[in-house]
């Protein structure tokens, strides 16, 4: 697993840095110390579609098939509305899950979730991760909050229709990791195993006898969160055979499909499935920006994540960010270097 983090610091300032120095860095907004990929909780947006997508599809209440027809929102112009209607004043029209997972269709997730209610989504959360720390091998993981319904009822908040719809298009107080994501990404790539994450190799510390090259290295783990030793991946449990193709199909056409809001992500010569997210913050701050994905669609070999800390919207800023990872990827691993990504995107990616 490798994973980077930006704003970056010098690490030679740890050894040799100043006291101003170290000040500085350590009263820096952007906080280049903090460990973001295992400890930063954000809002995921429209990745967790992905989810509701899997919960209405195990629970019956979506037919991939059946078109629904999309007027921009759902009941009320001025609320519950997709973010196509709130730029243009139109709505994606009639579209089947596919196309309401390329062209992430708020509304058609709204709908899901009225039918489900929240426990579903809750269930499918958990089961895929999130709400818990993955038990990475390093420290301080953090595991995120995936709220429900009892948890709220002994602090005294109210859980309403609205916090199910806004958590089934990850919004709420729904908050994850990028390392988390990436975790469902993959599982969704590799029809529902769970792969245990992890950074190191190893680590290594001389013992106290050594004293030269040939004296003996001792093995030594560390780990805060003490994760697991087993390194098997495990099953999502409750899927059956015919949900993940679905759902990877929808990732597919975000990319390929020319209203898809991953397009962006496109790199020709190469297949890439992946879900845009624009998680809102409030407060007139920009949003955060998310593309998670993996390729070759055909045959994954990555998953990645790229998220943009109130970078704006994940069509435009995050993806591509990811077309450029995945082609220095191609290049480095596969020996190949694809041509220039095609530039079918239109004037404005929603989310």
């Amino acid at each position: 697993l490798a994973a980077a983090s930006a704003p970056r610091y010098d690490a030679g300032l740890l050894v040799s840095a100043s006291q101003e120095e170290w000040n500085a860095i350590a009263a820096d907004p952007r906080r280049p110390f903090f460990p973001r990929v295992t400890q930063g909780t954000l809002p995921p947006g429209s990745v967790f579609k992905l989810l509701t997508a899997v919960a209405g599809l195990e629970a019956g209440v979506i037919d991939p098939d059946e078109p629904f027809d999309c007027q921009g929102y759902l009941q009320q112009p001025d609320r519950d509305r997709c973010a196509i209607f709130r730029h243009f004043g139109v709505g994606h029209g009639r579209v089947t899950l596919d196309r309401a997972l390329a062209e992430s269709c708020n509304v058609y997730f709204y709908q899901v979730a009225q039918q489900l209610g929240p426990d579903p989504l809750v269930t499918w959360g958990q089961r895929f991760g999130f709400g818990l720390p993955s038990g990475c091998d390093l420290p301080g993981e953090r595991g995120g909050n995936l709220p429900s319904p009892r948890e709220r009822q002994p602090a005294g908040d109210r859980w309403y229709p609205g916090t199910t719809r806004q958590l089934a298009i990850g919004q709420a107080s729904l908050t994850v990791t990028p390392l988390q994501v990436a975790r469902m990404v993959a599982a969704i790539a590799n029809d529902g195993w769970l792969v245990p994450p992890h950074f190191v190799r190893r680590v290594q510390e001389l013992s106290e006898e050594a004293t030269s090259a040939t004296s003996p290295i001792q093995l030594v783990s560390f780990s805060a969160a003490e994760p697991s030793t087993d390194l098997r991946p495990l099953r999502v449990p409750g899927l059956t055979s015919g949900t993940l193709p679905l759902v990877r199909r929808g990732m597919e056409q975000a990319v390929e499909h020319p209203r898809g809001t991953g397009r962006e992500a496109a790199v020709r010569g190469v297949r890439i499935a992946g879900k845009t997210g624009t998680a809102e913050i409030g407060g007139g701050r920009p949003d955060h920006a998310w593309f998670a994905g993996y390729a070759p669609a055909e045959s994954p070999r990555i998953a990645f994540v790229v998220v943009l800390e109130q970078g704006g919207s994940g069509g435009q800023a995050a993806a591509p960010i990811a077309r450029e990872f995945v082609r220095v990827w191609i290049d480095r691993y596969l020996g190949t270097t694809p041509p220039n990504a095609a530039s079918n995107a239109a004037s404005h990616t929603m989310q």
